[in-house]
């Protein structure tokens, strides 16, 4: 069973992280869109529906309501600066171990990379999977994101499982 959200203040030098709320999804959603329009330009795959902004943030408000997600904002004077969302998932049938904490996003605004917000997002993530007894948190991370493999790769993180894209 899940046990409630976690709801202390992180703080660190003037960026705070507190557990999202339905009012922090504009802002989220603006950095969504900021990161998605930059990842287009590095890989032609990635396709933003017009829409793409509207039913992102619809899925974040069912996420807020679901006690399997926690969704973590990061602010600075204000201002939401970072997210960061994790899940817990069932792994695959029959392999240890049965249920991993997921880091589906942690996204920083480009004006507040290299800030300390990355980890920041991350600490209340990591707290509330060992909470509901997770041990291992597994991220998706594109090859063609060199800077969020080094993030990755820095906190201990290895390759695992790669995925590959057909087109049919």
């Amino acid at each position: 069973m899940l046990s409630s959200r976690n709801n202390t203040m992180e703080k660190t030098s003037n960026i705070t992280t507190h557990p999202a709320t339905v009012d922090d999804v504009p802002a989220m959603a603006a950095l969504w869109h900021e990161r998605m329009t930059l990842q287009q330009l590095t890989d032609r795959r990635l396709r933003l529906l017009p829409s793409g902004r509207e039913k992102w943030s619809a899925a974040v408000e069912r996420w807020l309501a679901d006690d399997h997600w926690q969704i973590v904002v990061a602010r600075q004077q204000g201002e939401v600066v970072g997210y960061s969302i994790g899940l817990v998932q069932d792994n695959l049938p029959g392999v240890a171990p049965e249920c991993v904490g997921v880091v589906s996003e942690l996204v920083i605004g480009v004006h507040s990379a290299g800030s300390g917000a990355g980890q920041l997002l991350l600490q209340p993530l990591k707290a509330w999977f060992a909470q509901q007894g997770i041990q291992h948190i597994v991220v998706q991370v594109s090859p063609r994101q060199p800077v969020e493999q080094a993030f990755w790769r820095a906190l201990g993180a290895s390759e695992w499982i790669g995925f590959m894209w057909m087109e049919l």
